[in-house]
């Protein structure tokens, strides 16, 4: 059940947003928790990564330095290293303060941060990195009712200080249309439809520059979303421990959602990238950085804290598996220009 009171900040927040509605669309309550400038989760000055208690969750930006070589040596393998000093390296969504290049060696031109607020401008050629950026947009939520065979938009309420699911007017919202959902299941379905994502990869996209898109993150391809997770895959992180109570700790949890590889994956084929590839971090890194995994290897004990960290990047029982990694390039020639990267 949600948790009772929720602070005054978060209610403020939530009837500004509701105005003369009797339930805002769960993708703008998702927005508040995380966005709003006086009470959102991203927005308010704090430590969220890392592994000490008064963290909420683990990333592959928490592993020091070593993660910031082995990206580079991926990127320089994916776009050739002789002219990679042509490149931008663009970093978006890191953690304040922060960056994976932070006591790193480079061999880029430059490299641009960017941060929640900051706008997103792209100069070209570019790599534009992020790590769980994605997964950190609004999403929406909807549920399937069998006896009525058909889909409900989910959105939120307040009842008594209490925040609580709803279902909204159909005649009001855009609903499930143009998602082609199936209609075909015999018990109630929930599908958390990560729609924030496809349409701020949408917006990158829609800038003319030409290099890599890089992003590590986790989700998965519409048919399991659809088919295999009736619950749906939405969560929110608290001081290391996972909650399916979406609508409590408003501010003070991260929510988030399986990405869907597969819309995403469209969008970078419909804007003129190719070469697109979906694969699971090991065998990302394990193909594209295997020099410096091997240098690491090579001149360092195995019980060193470097080997350690190491492991805890490629293992498959850590961050190996957990993470997958979506990459693509696009040519100048794709934007309408005359001459293709290298």
């Amino acid at each position: 059940m949600p948790t009772l009171n929720p602070s005054y900040s978060a209610l403020s927040a939530f009837a500004e947003r509701l105005g003369k509605r009797d339930a805002i669309p769960f993708d703008e309550f998702v927005d508040m928790a995380l966005y709003d400038p006086a009470t959102g989760y991203y927005s308010i000055g704090r430590k969220r990564v890392g592994r000490d208690r008064t963290t909420d969750f683990l990333t592959s930006t928490s592993f020091g330095s070593l993660w910031g070589e082995l990206i580079v040596a991926a990127c320089a393998k994916i776009i050739e290293a002789e002219r990679i000093e042509r490149y931008a390296f663009v970093e978006i969504a890191a953690e304040p303060g922060q960056s994976i290049l932070d006591g790193v060696r480079h061999p880029f031109g430059k490299t641009r941060v960017i941060r929640l607020g900051d706008e997103i401008d792209i100069p070209s050629p570019a790599v534009v990195y992020s790590n769980e950026w994605l997964d950190a947009r609004p999403f929406q939520r909807f549920r399937f009712i069998p006896e009525e065979g058909c889909w409900h938009e989910i959105g939120v309420t307040l009842e008594e200080d209490t925040f609580r699911e709803q279902i909204l007017d159909a005649s009001r919202t855009p609903g499930v249309r143009g998602l082609n959902f199936p209609v075909d299941y015999k018990s109630p379905y929930v599908v958390d439809w990560p729609t924030g994502s496809i349409q701020t990869l949408r917006d990158l996209c829609e800038q003319p520059w030409e290099g890599l898109f890089l992003t590590f993150d986790y989700g998965l391809d519409r048919k399991t979303l659809l088919r295999e997770r009736p619950q749906g895959t939405a969560r929110g992180y608290f001081k290391h421990s996972m909650s399916t109570d979406l609508l409590s700790r408003v501010g003070e949890q991260d929510l988030t959602c399986h990405l869907c590889w597969d819309a995403l994956i469209e969008v970078l084929e419909k804007s003129g990238f190719d070469s697109v590839g979906l694969s699971v971090q090991e065998s990302f890194l394990v193909n594209h950085a295997e020099d410096k995994i091997r240098e690491v290897f090579s001149e360092h004990p195995y019980s060193s804290s470097r080997m350690r960290t190491l492991k805890e990047i490629l293992h498959p029982a850590h961050m190996g598996s957990k993470f997958q990694v979506l990459c693509a390039k696009r040519k100048s020639s794709s934007l309408g220009g005359e001459d293709g990267l290298p």
